[in-house]
């Protein structure tokens, strides 16, 4: 449907009364997303809804190009009031919601964001409600709320997803600009989403549109004038030009946001897409460009910041090998499995493949794993579904769960069962199991839950198979980590080891009942054992109320060793250690207290302390730590120090 615009026409903000027949409601649904920070948020947002708006017949990646102006390209004043006309006494109100709001006259940094190789938001741009049956990108868009009507293949469900976008904004109002792809209409909406507000001694509901005022009893229509959005393109530096797809742009958004913030946001969501060459984005500034492709995206990554790289580059790495195996043979199948069940053990697989899984992951350090499941829903249609998973052995590892990735999208905070010394992926691409996991997933596409409405009712044991997907990968590491020890003849060796004395022969064990694979000669070499008796640590650690004690040990050889400690808070993901920051606290000031008897103390660095006895018996209590955070200690007993120990000051001992 062609819309034409006057060439006169009167273009600003425009709010509605209150309606006294119907109740005052709040806009809410940007709290979905407050787990994310706001630029994150925008950021899986914006690229999921390009990646579900796909053209058909685009056989190459999904294109998409953020601009950050920064002060530098902040839109002036003057070149920016025609396009917020009428709206500051509505932005400024009481009630309003804005705590942070930018004056009139301050300059407007944005954000930009652009799409291409997508359709545009098609459909008629003068619907208001739904209708059932009739696909409308833009009503749902830019009409709708808590609706979608996306598909089963889709990545989104809720309709809440475009909250995002004037969340970002001081103003709470983001303008899109969109050329659909089936009449080629160039076509401009703003929006704004503040709360119930007041202007003198009138009421005003909380969404605001820009444009021609409309009607009454009709819906704001979309501006089509194009030398205004032509104007619009220029000062908001689009290249959108006549290419279809969407445009967003979220005026006088966080002054703080950069380039490099922004490609931090990528890496960390859409790095999985990008290596499939499904995806490209660019980011830009006045300055600079960064292009992130399957080609680029390692030299991007390892120049990201370290609590970026040392979380991506080992999964980036994972994730290359997975999609560029020279031999397919290599993916395991667990043909054996089925999905017949919703948990597994041990004895679900077969021997034969479970060797050769294990195997290969002894020897290669990675395995491929295709998992079967069975989707069953509640009118009687079953479907036959699986998933990737892809394992890598790696000691130490800062992974303590698998990362997970549907249709492309990391959901990064699934709280399935931990793992040890391994990386992992699990990667859903099968229509009936990311139809399944996007019915489970939350508004924001960080986790799954059973209790979503899109879930509940609509399977047979849904909330079982659910469990199942969050946890097999999980428990499939567990059993060949417990295989793999069952295969390590020399595993246990320190555990039943006897020792007799310091210069003499271990007491003979058999160890042919520890392992039914171990050879002759394995065997026959720990019969007798070598016994290397462990040197006994010196000191007791023990909790005390917002800190720790660390105290002598009775019987023991050295008493007097120094003791190392190296503390931090805890964290739900990597080494807490590596993530200490100064912010946290500083062993050295307020309001941290030490308080020692019969030692001297040494803070060698903000979290680092060393303890020196002076005598047999001693005691260190360390408190003033957040009583709302656990504590992560290391300790352990370091060689004396001539130094310390000789020194001339006698330390002041306050009893403990």
């Amino acid at each position: 449907m062609m819309i034409r615009g006057r060439p006169n026409m009167k273009l600003t903000w425009h709010f509605s009364k209150v309606n006294p027949r119907f109740k005052n409601r709040e806009a809410t649904q940007g709290e979905f997303f407050a787990n994310d920070t706001e630029l994150r948020a925008f950021v899986r947002e914006a690229v999921q809804n390009s990646m579900d708006a796909r053209r058909a017949g685009n056989l190459g990646p999904v294109s998409v190009r953020i601009f950050v102006s920064g002060s530098k390209s902040a839109l002036s004043t003057d070149a920016s009031k025609r396009y917020f006309k009428g709206g500051w006494d509505h932005f400024h109100a009481e009630g309003s919601g804005l705590r942070d709001s930018p004056g009139r006259d301050d300059n407007c940094c944005f954000i930009t964001y652009e799409d291409s190789g997508t359709t545009g938001l098609t459909g008629d741009v003068h619907q208001y409600h739904e209708v059932a049956g009739v696909r409308n990108p833009f009503y749902y868009f830019f009409r709708a709320e808590g609706q979608s009507n996306k598909t089963e293949s889709g990545r989104g469900r809720w309709g809440l997803g475009k909250f995002v976008f004037p969340r970002c904004s001081r103003i709470r109002s983001f303008f899109g600009v969109t050329v659909r792809h089936d009449d080629r209409q160039r076509l401009l909406v703003g929006q704004s989403i503040l709360r119930s507000h007041n202007i003198d001694d009138k009421s005003f509901t909380p969404d605001g549109w820009f444009g021609e005022k409309p009607e009454k009893d009709a819906a704001a229509t979309p501006v089509d004038d194009p030398d205004f959005i032509q104007q619009f393109a220029k000062d908001f530096c689009l290249e959108r030009g006549h290419d279809p797809g969407l445009s967003i742009v979220v005026p006088f958004c966080d002054e703080r946001w950069t380039p490099a913030a922004v490609v931090d946001a990528i890496v960390q969501d859409y790095f999985y897409p990008i290596l499939k060459d499904d995806l490209v984005v660019t980011v830009e500034d006045a300055d600079t460009q960064t292009v992130l492709n399957a080609q680029s995206l390692a030299t991007v990554v390892s120049e990201s910041a370290d609590a970026i790289r040392d979380v991506i580059q080992p999964l980036l790495n994972l994730t290359q090998w997975a999609l560029h195996r020279a031999d397919e043979k290599s993916l395991i199948v667990l043909n054996s499995f089925m999905g017949k069940a919703t948990k597994w053990n041990r004895k679900s697989i077969d021997d034969r493949l479970f060797e050769g899984m294990r195997k290969t992951l002894s020897e290669a350090g990675r395995i491929a794993v295709r998992i079967p499941a069975i989707v069953q829903y509640k009118n009687g249609l079953s479907k036959r579904t699986q998933f990737d998973a892809y394992i890598e052995r790696a000691e130490g590892s800062a992974q303590k769960r698998p990362m997970f990735i549907r249709d492309g999208i990391v959901i990064s905070d699934v709280r399935s069962r931990l793992m040890r010394d391994v990386y992992a992926i699990v990667a859903i691409d099968d229509a009936p199991l990311t139809g399944f996991l996007g019915d489970a997933e939350n508004p924001a596409h960080t986790e799954w839950s059973e209790e979503t409405s899109h879930f509940k009712g609509k399977y047979v044991n849904g909330a079982a198979t659910l469990r199942f997907i969050r946890n097999a990968v999980s428990d499939l590491c567990q059993m060949l980590a417990e295989a793999a020890d069952d295969d390590d003849p020399e595993l246990l060796l320190d555990v039943f080891s006897v020792g007799t004395g310091k210069d003499q022969r271990g007491i003979s064990v058999q160890f042919s009942s520890m392992t039914n694979k171990g050879g002759e000669a394995a065997i026959d070499r720990l019969k007798v054992l070598n016994t290397k008796p462990r040197k006994q640590k010196s000191f007791r650690l023990s909790s005390r109320q917002g800190g720790f004690r660390v105290g002598s040990l009775s019987d023991v050889v050295e008493p007097r060793r120094p003791v190392e400690v190296l503390i931090a808070y805890d964290r739900r993901g990597g080494n807490p250690l590596k993530k200490y920051s100064n912010s946290d606290f500083q062993l050295d000031q307020n309001p941290i207290c030490i308080e020692a008897k019969n030692a001297i103390t040494e803070i060698r660095a903000a979290n680092h302390l060393v303890i020196y006895p002076l005598a047999d018996e001693f005691s260190v209590v360390v408190t003033g730590f957040d009583l709302n955070r656990d504590l992560f200690l290391q300790a352990r007993n370091s060689q004396p120090s001539n130094k310390v120990m000789q020194a001339t000051s006698t330390p002041q001992l306050q009893d403990v």
